[in-house]
């Protein structure tokens, strides 16, 4: 049990560090392996410790040594857990998600020339879908009470906290492009925000997260969108906030 224990404990830490990572699965689908190496990871972890409180060993240092060994195993899926989620993981056919499926904004440069290229093996042809724009499940256009300008300003801000560097902007269309990743590295997906002024001092935005090939995307476009998202309400109450002060009347209005 220690030794399945200890080789779990390291594969699943050597995947997560490892430059081959990536929940978008790309070439072999270290996702998956992941998954099969915490799972194994985390139940010899929690059968070992039923085991070491309940066996009776030589000597106090050798249940301790055991113990300890044993609760490491159960770090990788906590981790896992803690930077990700793993209700965030999916396995339905989605690879390209949007706020607006019937006029989703478009990327400045076609799918074929962002795709990245990458030799498989035949065997993981099976994880191949056709690519499509599906709606995200639980989030539409959204609606703010900010001019495009400004709201631009909050989008540039989200992109800087997250660490997600700007590809291409279109002043006149609206457009703003960024490469997203859920973690530093060198897997990101392309991700686009198109702002649309809808009367005075009312933008709307779409937000657009594309996997950089034709496989299922684990749920990380939609933990892309509600990454941005997450951030960016912040920063639109920073300046719902300011205008408070500034402009009290005029800021009452101002939701997100």
């Amino acid at each position: 049990m220690g030794i399945i224990g200890q080789v779990s404990l390291l594969v699943s830490l050597l995947i997560m560090l490892g430059f081959e990572f990536s929940f978008p699965v790309i070439g072999i689908p270290s996702a998956f392996i992941l998954l099969c190496t915490l799972t194994l990871s985390f139940l010899t972890g929690v059968i070992g410790l039923a085991v070491g409180f309940t066996y009776s060993f030589k000597s106090g240092a050798r249940k301790a040594e055991f113990i300890a060994l044993m609760g490491a195993c159960i770090i990788p899926i906590a981790l896992v857990q803690v930077t990700l989620g793993l209700q965030n993981i999916s396995f339905a056919e989605v690879n390209d998600l949007t706020t607006n499926d019937e006029n989703y904004p478009m990327f400045n440069q076609s799918r074929e020339y962002r795709l990245a290229t990458r030799s498989v093996l035949p065997v993981w042809n099976v994880l191949k879908i056709k690519h499509s724009v599906i709606s995200h499940p639980n989030l539409q256009t959204v609606m703010v009470s900010l001019d495009c300008e400004t709201t631009e300003r909050k989008v540039n801000s989200t992109f800087h906290y997250l660490g997600w560097p700007r590809s291409f902007a279109d002043r006149t269309a609206n457009l703003i492009e960024a490469k997203a990743s859920w973690a530093i590295g060198r897997r990101v997906n392309d991700f686009l925000v198109r702002l649309t002024p809808s009367g005075k001092d009312v933008c709307m935005i779409d937000l657009r997260s594309a996997s950089r090939h034709d496989r299922r995307d684990l749920g990380m476009n939609l933990l892309l969108i509600d990454r941005f998202m997450a951030r960016f309400t912040t920063e639109f109450t920073k300046e719902h906030e300011r205008l408070c002060k500034t402009f009290p009347k005029k800021s009452e209005r101002s939701t997100l």
